[in-house]
């Protein structure tokens, strides 16, 4: 059998289909308090050595694969039969299948450990996989603004095209109630300095973080900071907007300010108004909107600013023009995957499909 090799819990959705490579475990910061994942788990930096093994493992999984079928995803279920590679070698038939040309550094900041050792990992990685059109990783602000500009420059000369940020909220005020341990300052630093090491940065923003009393100094500190990291970027490479809709699991810190009366959250026309007024707030800024997250109500909120500003603004208006009904409605059959758009309402059986669920709720509801 080909080696084992490790895989960290997540990656982002634009991720879904890249190979996986786990540089550290865990959260270094792990403090957030609206973030479930790595609560109660140790952080710590893999050896260079280990990771490297990793991405031998995965070319030699990857190697037989190929070999047993053209179809990678054939191959893996045959190799996987036969014992010839370990079960974590499904994602790097995910890999293949999607033509093999991104790869992800796990887990929550990778570049938080020396530049040196990093562009060695990005450098094997683009060795064993020489297809690669971009790599990736995720990297704390309060990280990136504590980087000279050499290693950030080192680590982009060896081949890391991109880093997503969770910038979250550019409220300080936000900021300092979820414990994100950065301020706005440092998320300007940090998106300053990624661009000009010749980084592609996404920045993650998530609506609803403010709650419904600091809505609007999330709306405005967000739009602050986009503005003034969007100004650097060149034409060639703009700044990257994801959408992350604010939700709270159990268990994690805000949910205890929730449960106790102390946090509430924004309700959809809530959230919508909110995403409207950073529309607006973030004036010429020039940047990608993208709203890939299965949390997002609207998932159509995707364009180029400034000049998709109207059409951005029309669906959310859209929207919050239905009638009440109608909109929860809406909610409803986006949430059980039945709506992408809100143009599906007039899709005859997408709708019965609604109004089924909304048939069996109203059931259990009564019961």
């Amino acid at each position: 059998m080909t080696p084992e090799f490790e895989q960290g819990p997540i990656r982002p959705p634009s991720e879904a289909h890249s190979l996986l490579v786990r540089v550290v475990r865990n959260c270094p910061w792990n403090k957030c308090a609206f973030c479930p994942v790595y609560k109660r788990r140790k952080p710590s930096s893999r050896p260079t050595e280990d990771v490297l093994a990793d991405v031998d493992a995965m070319a030699a999984a990857a190697d037989e694969i190929r070999r047993r079928a053209d179809d990678p995803l054939v191959g893996f279920r045959l190799a996987l039969r036969d014992g010839a590679v370990p079960d974590e070698a499904g994602q790097v038939a995910l890999f293949l299948g999607a033509g093999g040309r991104s790869a992800f550094l796990q887990d929550a900041d990778p570049c938080a450990v020396p530049a040196a050792k990093l562009a060695a990992i990005v450098r094997r990685v683009r060795e064993r996989f020489p297809g690669l059109e971009r790599v990736t990783t995720y990297a704390r602000a309060s990280t990136l603004a504590k980087k000279s500009a050499e290693d950030l420059r080192s680590v982009a000369q060896a081949g890391l095209t991109r880093v997503h940020v969770g910038l979250e909220s550019g409220s300080d005020e936000v900021l300092a109630r979820v414990k994100k341990g950065t301020t706005a300052a440092q998320e300007i630093d940090a998106g300053r300095k990624a661009l000009g090491a010749g980084f592609e940065l996404c920045f993650y923003v998530m609506p609803g973080l403010g709650g419904t009393e600091g809505s609007a100094e999330h709306v405005r500190g967000t739009a602050a900071v986009i503005r003034a990291v969007a100004s650097a970027a060149p034409a060639e490479r703009p700044l990257f907007v994801r959408l992350r809709t604010t939700a709270v699991a159990p268990g994690v810190p805000l949910w205890e300010e929730r449960e106790a009366g102390r946090f509430e959250l924004p309700d959809d026309v809530e959230t919508a108004r909110e995403i409207r007024g950073l529309l607006e707030a973030v004036g010429d800024a020039r940047f990608e909107l993208v709203s890939d997250h299965s949390l997002n109500l609207l998932p159509e909120l995707e364009g180029s600013l400034p000049a998709d500003r109207e059409r951005l603004l029309a669906v959310v208006d859209e929207l919050l023009g239905l009638p009440e009904g109608e909109r929860a409605s809406f909610a409803l059959g986006r949430r059980i995957g039945a709506y992408w758009t809100l143009a599906d309402r007039d899709d005859v059986r997408r709708r019965a499909a609604v109004e089924r669920a909304t048939a069996a709720l109203g059931a259990r509801t009564a019961q």
